[in-house]
């Protein structure tokens, strides 16, 4: 029998330029959600951990980050970790594992070739990466194991060919044949690559082929994210036993949300109750919203972003219908403020573009509440 922990995809180094202000606090949970990984690894009694690729987003990150990893390597001195380079750090001259640091980390073997690899159980093929637009089946170097007794087990890292849920969803390069499970005989294979958890059968009917996505979420597209996998598989030829462990710390939502009216807004608010402990948050408005209550709106998202570790709005598709005759001009003080209400007021009805005219109108109401705030 053989019992290990399978993660791929921490990507420890990614720079989450697209989370703006919140990118620092992803890169940091993602580096602190390493120690879930090992944990849940002593916590179920694992015979080792197999890391599926992509531990580092590439092999120029900086020595600190290595540092850090290894020092959460080092709380778990008795964890048989075994790692298989990926696409982003790929194996090669200017490869990270290449770094005197992790000759000293006496529990960790790096997987740098094809050759079989004997572990507590089982036997490890690993399919080593050393292009990142390889063309070839990578588990083409695992040799036909049916009739040799023991637990026989692939690793890989690349794409399942003809699996993709989403067309686009994941790169096309790296292929591995799903048929390679009943080629070869093995009775398990594991994979990294993609984010998100995905389990395959083989023809048979049993799941043999796994993905267990990143130990913590990425981004919002990422659908089943967030944790590791508990393997187990008894005896040769039986059926493998997968548990998912949660291991993220950060919690995800994206909503498209359709404005009809001002009535609206109460359905927004009620919505905002339910995602009160989510920590990064999405939403998309679409629709129509009249002018009287961007104010409202406004204050809302506003308030929201004290809430959530980061929150983003998409409004491009809303549109804010204004009436005919915009509100009784302001009683501005300066004769210059005056006549630029009312340039803005001849814009808004004399332009069509949606775009242009969502960007006057905004201008309009920044300069009336402005006026308000003076005169309050």
């Amino acid at each position: 029998m053989t019992r290990f922990v399978q993660t791929s995809d921490w990507q420890i180094g990614m720079k989450g330029g697209g989370l703006g202000e919140a990118g620092p606090i992803v890169r940091e949970t993602r580096i602190g959600s390493i120690r879930n990984v090992l944990k849940a690894a002593q916590d179920q009694n694992a015979d080792f951990v197999l890391l599926c690729g992509d531990i580092f987003e590439h092999n120029m990150v900086s020595q600190e980050e290595v540092k850090k990893v290894i020092a959460i390597f080092n709380q778990y001195p008795d964890m048989p970790l075994y790692l298989l380079p990926g696409n982003h750090d790929i194996l090669g001259a200017d490869c990270v594992y290449n770094r005197a640091i992790f000759q000293q980390v006496n529990h960790l073997t790096i997987l740098r070739t094809s050759d079989s690899v004997e572990v507590s159980g089982a036997t490890l093929y690993p399919c080593t990466v050393f292009s990142k637009s390889a063309t070839h089946d990578l588990t083409g170097t695992i040799p036909i194991v049916r009739e040799v007794d023991g637990i026989h087990i692939g690793v890989a890292h690349g794409s399942l060919v003809g699996k993709s849920p989403i067309r686009n969803w994941e790169d096309t390069d790296l292929p591995i044949d799903p048929s390679c499970v009943g080629r070869t005989g093995i009775d398990y294979l594991a994979l990294g690559h993609w984010h998100s958890y995905r389990t395959f059968d083989d023809v048979t009917g049993t799941v043999r082929i796994a993905y267990s996505g990143t130990h913590e979420q990425t981004n919002f597209d990422e659908d089943t994210a967030g944790q590791c996998l508990l393997v187990q598989i008894d005896k040769k030829g039986g059926a493998p036993k997968i548990e998912l462990i949660k291991t993220g710390q950060l919690t995800w939502v994206s909503r498209e949300f359709e404005m009809r009216d001002s009535s609206s807004l109460f359905e927004l608010k009620s919505y905002f109750e339910l995602i009160k402990g989510i920590d990064m948050v999405r939403l998309v408005l679409r629709g129509e919203l009249p002018l009287e209550s961007k104010d409202q709106l406004d204050n809302m998202l506003e308030f929201q972003t004290t809430l959530h570790k980061n929150f983003r709005v998409k409004s491009e598709s809303l549109n804010i219908t204004v009436p005919p005759q915009i509100g009784v001009p302001f009683a501005f003080e300066d004769p210059t403020l005056s006549q630029t209400e009312v340039h803005l007021k001849q814009l808004i009805t004399k332009e069509n573009d949606p775009r242009k005219k969502r960007i006057i109108l905004e201008a309009l109401i920044h300069l009336q509440r402005l006026a308000k705030e003076v005169e309050a």
